[in-house]
């Protein structure tokens, strides 16, 4: 066992202003510090002048943010550890409901986050940049989301389609110059107030991560959206549909994609059947059932504990998308408790030390099938 420190916080202002905020916190993180200021960029001026403009066009006001937190850590702007991570993971489970399989009649979404313990940023924000729409959800390089809620009642979350993709060893290289998946997500929340305009956006934007996005808005719509090298589909539904509900894992669904990638690990069918079986049979899904669902251990749930293999539970989240509230468990551990989160209420920053138990898998973690 573990002990984590979470970081519970509130964004406001400009980007430059929150940038700058951010930036006199991680002065205190020794690590980080210590990484950010042994790297330096290494695109050209080319690479350069065509990154600053893609996330002028798709995320609006970030570079600003990354200029105030660089110019509070003392370092210069290009030179930023999220710049390399993010100018192209994490494994996860994502369902999605609509009002008739709710006990409340509400739009739910439960979400495992799963990844490694010692890469991960352990927050949760509420962000509130002048000009765009106000949005909770995690963080990842503090500048990214892992998922989120905005003010308009737009949900997002994310699974990796396939092997995770990025700069890092080990990881597949892009097949497209584009967007990490937490570069999108934020832009997303931060720009659209349903689901509508979220895959209008989605359309044209250059997104280099194999990602499943799940989609949901309070109006009743809900898409998966799956891109991979490029090329992208998308499955909506509504009360007019056959199916009244999405979810993903960490392989391809729909079938354009699974064109170009028809292989997955075992782990990720497995999650994806349980996910099926489970909700099949259980009438009038309630917050409490959605809690059990996520918290099961693998094989028989979705709960992982594998963070050496990069696949350990971070946290598990149900959002209730009328509401505008997310519930949240760290470290998939009961123990931890959950802690609510609304748009009604204020809320407080705040740091607190929670468990996560580190297990060894007992089969075959990279089996394709």
């Amino acid at each position: 066992m573990e002990k984590i420190n979470v970081n519970i916080l509130q964004l406001c202002g400009t980007n430059y202003e929150v940038g700058y905020y951010l930036g006199t916190l991680a002065k205190n993180n020794k690590d980080f510090m210590r990484l950010q200021k042994s790297y330096s960029n290494t695109f050209t001026k080319k690479e350069a002048d065509e990154m600053l403009m893609l996330f002028d066009k798709y995320c609006k006001g970030l570079n600003d943010e990354l200029k105030g937190f660089a110019n509070a850590i003392g370092v210069k702007f290009l030179d930023m550890v999220y710049y390399s991570m993010t100018y192209l993971t994490p494994g996860c489970s994502l369902i999605a409901l609509l009002p008739t399989l709710t006990e409340n009649n509400h739009v739910m979404v439960a979400r495992n986050y799963e990844f490694y313990h010692k890469m991960e940023d352990f927050s949760f924000c509420k962000t509130k940049i002048k000009g765009k729409y106000a949005h909770m959800g995690g963080t990842i390089m503090q500048f990214g989301r892992s998922e989120g809620i905005n003010e308009c009642g737009l949900m997002v979350g994310q699974s990796s389609c396939g092997m995770p993709v990025g700069n890092m060893k080990n990881m597949r290289k892009p097949a497209i110059k584009g967007l990490q998946f937490f570069a999108v997500i934020r832009s997303l929340l931060e720009n659209c107030k349903n689901v509508k305009e979220a895959l209008i956006l989605l359309k044209d934007m250059l997104i280099a991560y194999n990602i499943n996005l799940i989609l949901a808005d309070k109006s009743g719509q809900i898409a998966l959206f799956e891109t991979l090298d490029g090329i992208k589909a998308v499955k909506i539904i509504d009360s007019t549909t056959k199916d009244q509900y999405l979810h993903s894992t960490n392989h391809a669904h729909l079938k354009e994609i699974k064109k170009i990638e028809p292989l997955a690990m075992e782990h990720s069918v497995k999650r994806y059947e349980y996910i099926k079986e489970y909700v099949d049979n259980t009438k009038n899904l309630t917050a409490d059932d959605l809690k059990e669902l996520l918290l099961l251990k693998y094989p028989s749930g979705l709960c992982c504990h594998f963070y050496e293999q990069f696949f350990g539970t971070i946290k598990s989240m149900v959002f209730d998308v009328n509401l505008g509230t997310v519930d949240i468990c760290w470290g998939g551990n009961e123990k931890n408790g959950w802690k609510k989160y609304s748009f009604d209420e204020k809320m407080e920053e705040e740091d607190f030390l929670v468990d996560i138990k580190i297990e060894q898998p007992d089969f075959d973690f990279c089996r394709l099938i």
